[in-house]
């Protein structure tokens, strides 16, 4: 299983969000009580990631910087379960937006 927030391969209980098994956020993407963290905690957890040695590995690139960073993080974030009908309203939303410009 993995986390619909950020991706996180979620393999043992305690990975799981408040080390609830049947939680499909993992414990990077939740509170200690296991509830979610906001769209933008997400991000800057992510973001983080992204940055270090180990998001290196994972992602197969080093993020020369946080600019470069933050838009590879808002393109993985946009692909997970848990924020794809916020993006697409996000998207609707920015599309009006437009519209009236």
């Amino acid at each position: 299983m993995i986390c619909e927030s950020c991706g996180m391969p979620m393999e043992k209980p305690e990975d799981h969000g408040g080390g609830k098994e049947d939680n499909s956020w993992c414990k990077y993407c939740c509170k200690e009580d296991g509830s979610h963290k906001s769209k933008e905690e997400v991000r800057e957890g992510v973001i983080t990631f992204m940055m270090s040695e180990e998001g290196e590995k994972v992602f197969g690139k080093k993020f020369e910087s946080r600019e470069e960073a933050e838009k590879a993080a808002d393109e993985h974030i946009a692909k997970m379960p848990a924020w794809k009908e916020e993006t697409t309203e996000e998207n609707k939303e920015e599309a009006e937006e437009k519209k009236e410009e």
